[in-house]
C-alpha cells in the first residue's frame, strides 16, 4: 500500500527556502516560487527538516528519474548543513590604514588577519595566515589550489583566455564565506573544498565529464597519498 503525503507546514518550506538562500542548490536556479520540495529518503512520511530539499522542478525530476543519484542529494543536504551551522562563525573582515614602516617580528607584523590593507609605506609587511586558518595547513592549501586550478581551466575553456577572469572564483569565495580564501578557518575546510567542487561541477565541461563518467577532480585523500 503507498504511504500517504503528508502537508509540509509553511514554516518548514521556509526553513527550507533560508536553506538554500532562495536558489537551487544543483542549477543555481532563483525561480523560487516554483520550488519543489524531494524526500531525500522518498518516503512521503517523512517530512523531518534533515529528510527534506527544496529544488527547481527541473532538478527534482532528475532526481526523481535517477539522472542524480541519492548520494549526491544527500551530499548536497550535508554541505548545506554545514554551512547553516556555520554561520555567523565567520572571520571578521577590517580595513586598516598603515602609514609607516611595520617591524618584520613585530606583534603587529606577526598576527595581523584584516581582509584589507591600505599600506602607504616603501616595503609592505608580510601577511601571516591565521593560526586555525586553511593556509597554514600545507595539504588543505594545495587541496583547494588543484580545485581552483582546474576549474579556472574549465572556466578558460567555456569562455576563452580573452574573457577569462582568473580572480572570479576568489571574490566568489569571498563572498560566501566571508573571508580570503586561505584565511578560511581549517574547520570549514569540507564546506570549502565542496563548494568549489560544485561550481566545478556544473561548468559545461564538468557537467559534460559527469555524464560520460570522468571524474573532474581528484579527491584530497588521493592527492595527498601521491
Amino acid at each position: 500500500m503507498p504511504k500517504s503525503r503528508k502537508s509540509i507546514p509553511a514554516k518548514t518550506k521556509a526553513l527550507l527556502q533560508q536553506e538554500i538562500n532562495s536558489c537551487c542548490p544543483i542549477c543555481d536556479d532563483t525561480s523560487v516560487d516554483h520550488f519543489e520540495v524531494h524526500h531525500i529518503d522518498e518516503n512521503p512520511e517523512n517530512n523531518l527538516l534533515d529528510n527534506l530539499l527544496l529544488l527547481c522542478p527541473i532538478c527534482h525530476s532528475k532526481i526523481t528519474k535517477g539522472d542524480i543519484q541519492t548520494i549526491e542529494v544527500t551530499h548536497i543536504k550535508n554541505y548545506l548543513s554545514i554551512k547553516n551551522k556555520n554561520k555567523g562563525a565567520q572571520t571578521m573582515s577590517n580595513t586598516i590604514n598603515i602609514n609607516g614602516g611595520i617591524v618584520s617580528n613585530s606583534t603587529l607584523a606577526n598576527t595581523i588577519t584584516a581582509e584589507t590593507i591600505i599600506y602607504k609605506a616603501k616595503s609592505k609587511p608580510k601577511i601571516e595566515y591565521a593560526d586555525n586558518a586553511i593556509g597554514r595547513n600545507a595539504e588543505m592549501k594545495n587541496y583547494i589550489k588543484h580545485l581552483i586550478d582546474r576549474y579556472n581551466e574549465y572556466k578558460e575553456n567555456e569562455l576563452g583566455k580573452g574573457k577569462m577572469n582568473y580572480s572570479t572564483i576568489y571574490s566568489a569565495i569571498k563572498k560566501e564565506f566571508r573571508a580570503s580564501t586561505f584565511q578560511i578557518p581549517q574547520v570549514q575546510f569540507p564546506l570549502l573544498y565542496s563548494y568549489i567542487q560544485k561550481r566545478i561541477d556544473n561548468t559545461i565541461l564538468g557537467k559534460i565529464n559527469k555524464s560520460k563518467g570522468i571524474r573532474n577532480y581528484s579527491k584530497f585523500e588521493e592527492l595527498n597519498n601521491k
